[in-house]
């Protein structure tokens, strides 16, 4: 696919950047560019047997790592892809018209577990629909409100305008993009359909830490803007949410969720606590775009 390149970041991603490059390339896109932070696995050799795929080895965080990948595709459009996450045919087909409004900088995907054997990836699941259930009441296309990266096509042009990801958010680099494209005039789509398929974490440690890592970035996010994240969540509706969801699934294991949230919920305070109070990267992080 003419002027359409995807850009995946990777770390120890042996088990699914085979199928995600894949995926990708099943989608007509001719430019993959790999940027790895340093993976001590297979992950190289594997991106490696694809000739359409260039590979970038680096040193940074993950917005450094998604900044340098765009910034060396050639194409228009640029599509970021978790390496743990694959899409179905047509995919980036679909996405593209949603791109015809010159202020949509990008459009991304719903997400759908791609491992629904593993209970803890179930339970990570459930999150999401009971999230959709909320965002996608009364249309299939709305504004996103996190997470855009994880399957999103955006436009080189938005990405230059804003000069790309702040290299200062080890995490949660994607809400930052969010913030700097909307504070430019620009907006980003999601979309009930295409979905992209995820790895969701597989323990309960993994889960945690994923979650304090998003709470750290959140943290850093309103330290920075200054707004008010806890007291924009409506609890009440993501109760009923959650009891129609569990409805529909009928399954027992929806009786553990409960547990799963308190450890999460306990897991994001942490790390947003943190975030709140940290002070900014060290500059040679900066450098880095340099080099």
């Amino acid at each position: 696919m003419k002027g359409v390149s995807a850009v995946i970041a990777t770390l120890n991603s042996e088990r699914t950047i085979g199928k995600c490059i894949e995926s990708v390339l099943r989608n007509g896109l001719a430019e993959v560019v790999i940027v790895d932070g340093g993976s001590k696995d297979n992950t190289l050799q594997i991106a490696g047997r694809y000739s359409s795929t260039k590979i970038l080895d680096i040193e940074g965080n993950i917005a450094y790592a998604k900044d340098t990948g765009w910034r060396m595709a050639r194409g228009s459009l640029v599509l970021f892809i978790d390496a743990d996450a694959y899409i179905d045919d047509g995919t980036v087909h679909s996405l593209i018209p949603h791109l015809s409004d010159e202020s949509v900088a990008g459009v991304s995907c719903r997400v759908s577990c791609a491992n629904p054997s593993k209970f803890w990836a179930r339970m990570r699941d459930l999150d999401f629909k009971i999230f959709y259930r909320q965002v996608f009441m009364d249309s299939m296309v709305v504004r996103c409100p996190t997470e855009p990266t994880m399957c999103g096509l955006f436009r080189r042009k938005a990405l230059e305008d804003v000069d790309g990801f702040d290299l200062d958010y080890p995490y949660a680099e994607d809400m930052k993009l969010i913030n700097k494209l909307e504070g430019r005039g620009y907006w980003v789509k999601m979309v009930y359909e295409p979905t992209v398929y995820h790895h969701h974490r597989e323990s309960l440690k993994d889960v945690c830490k994923q979650f304090y890592q998003h709470g750290y970035g959140r943290g850093l996010l309103v330290r920075e803007t200054g707004e008010r994240f806890y007291l924009k969540r409506n609890l009440i509706k993501l109760l009923l949410n959650f009891l129609k969801v569990t409805a529909e699934i009928r399954s027992i294991s929806v009786l553990a969720y409960p547990i799963y949230r308190l450890f999460t919920e306990i897991s994001f305070i942490l790390g947003y606590i943190r975030g709140r109070r940290s002070r900014a990267q060290p500059r040679n992080i900066h450098d880095q775009r340099k080099g």
